[in-house]
Order: C-alpha cells, then sequence, then structure tokens
C-alpha cells in the first residue's frame, strides 16, 4: 500500500512525512488486518474445546485484543503526523520530564523493587506447583504471571531510563 501523501515533518517525530513513516504504517495496517483473522480463529477454536481449553483461549483472546488495540493506536500515531490531523487513540510521543524525574525515578525504582520481589515469589511458588502440575493449570497460569512480571520490568526500566535523561 503507498500513500502520495507528502507533508513536512511533524516537530515531535523524525518520522513524519518520511518513506520510513509511510512503509510503517503499511507495516502496520497490515498487522490490524491479520491479527482479525487470527482473533476469529481463536475464538471459533476456543468454542469447539473442553472446560480448561475455553478458559485458556479466553486469556489468549485478552491478550491478542490488547495487541490489537496496540496496533490500531500506533496506526493512528502515524496518520496523525503524516496527515497532520487528529486520529485517536494513539501512541503518545515520549516526552522530557525534567521537573518530574526525580519523583519518576524514585517511584519507579520502588516498583521495580515490588516487581522483582514478585518474580521471586512466584518462581518459588512454582517449586511448590510440582505435585499438581499435569493435573491443574496452576502451574502454566503461574509461568504467565512470571511473563507479565518480566514484562512489567521491562516497562518499568525504560520509564525510569527515559526520566534519568537517556
Amino acid at each position: 500500500m503507498t500513500l502520495n501523501v507528502t507533508t513536512a515533518p511533524h516537530p515531535l517525530t523524525e518520522l513524519s512525512g518520511s518513506e520510513l513513516d509511510e512503509s510503517l504504517l503499511a507495516l502496520f495496517q497490515e498487522h490490524v488486518e491479520g491479527e482479525r483473522g487470527l482473533l476469529e480463529a481463536y475464538a471459533e477454536f476456543r468454542d469447539e474445546g473442553p472446560e480448561y481449553v475455553r478458559y485458556l483461549i479466553d486469556l489468549v483472546l485478552t491478550d491478542e485484543s490488547r495487541h490489537h488495540q496496540t496496533f490500531r493506536e500506533l496506526v493512528n500515531r502515524l496518520r496523525s503526523d503524516i496527515d497532520w490531523r487528529d486520529y485517536g487513540p494513539q501512541v503518545p510521543y515520549v516526552a522530557t520530564v525534567r521537573d518530574q524525574a526525580p519523583a519518576l525515578v524514585e517511584a519507579t525504582n520502588r516498583l521495580l523493587d515490588f516487581e522483582r520481589q514478585d518474580a521471586k515469589s512466584l518462581h518459588a511458588l512454582q517449586k511448590e506447583l510440582r505435585p499438581v502440575r499435569d493435573t491443574t493449570l496452576f502451574s502454566l497460569l503461574v509461568e504467565l504471571m512470571e511473563y507479565d512480571t518480566k514484562k512489567h520490568i521491562a516497562i518499568l526500566e525504560f520509564i525510569r531510563h527515559k526520566a534519568s535523561g537517556h
């Protein structure tokens, strides 16, 4: 998909109006379209399985719906930059927050400590679940929470990095 829109660079991003901007837009839009089919396939699979499969597929569908929303917001960000019009909701820019930086770093460090302690706790819990690993979903669900905790740590480290002026 080629867009025939040319604009001056948007003041908030080096991508606006560039070929990369339009290329990313096409890739993001393609992903949005592909996710629709994936969501439908998961919904169909969900309806065919036993209760535990439905439960697990509902977890996947929740994640996939969030992914779909995120890609739509990426598309809206790029379209807004190209057309200089507001398409919302959209992914925000990373802003410099000099006056808020110390408080952000402090809060982020507290939350990172919490998430790292949570990771240790989940890891210890995983060991306790060994006897029921083959007969329950407990171990799998705790493993998924461990992945979420790693994701939370990555998000918080990004916030701290940006708040520290990098």
